[in-house]
């Protein structure tokens, strides 16, 4: 189930923006500091959120890494860190 959540956040982060770029460092947003989601080997990267300042995006960062579970004990959330082979990797940058 934690799997099958992650997967959703995943794929309802990726249909949050429509302007695919090539790398992180071309990933397109207005702001001065980017969460940026790519594929393995940093293809098909896209900005996810934007953020006013890096220590912003690191601690969104912290808390995407991790699987979170609110169905088993309903009115509270679980999280722990993600043990599953990657499939995606996340960057803050400027």
């Amino acid at each position: 189930m934690k799997y099958i959540t992650a997967i959703f956040i995943l794929l309802f982060l990726i249909g949050c923006e429509s302007t695919n770029s090539s790398d992180v460092k071309n990933a397109n947003g207005a702001t001065p500091v980017k969460f940026v989601i790519c594929s393995l080997g940093e293809t098909n990267c896209f900005v996810a959120a934007r953020f006013k300042d890096l220590d912003s995006c690191q601690s969104h960062k912290d808390w995407a890494d991790m699987l979170c579970d609110k169905i088993s004990n309903p009115g509270k959330m679980t999280c722990t860190k993600e043990t599953a082979p990657q499939i995606a990797v996340a960057y803050c940058t400027l």
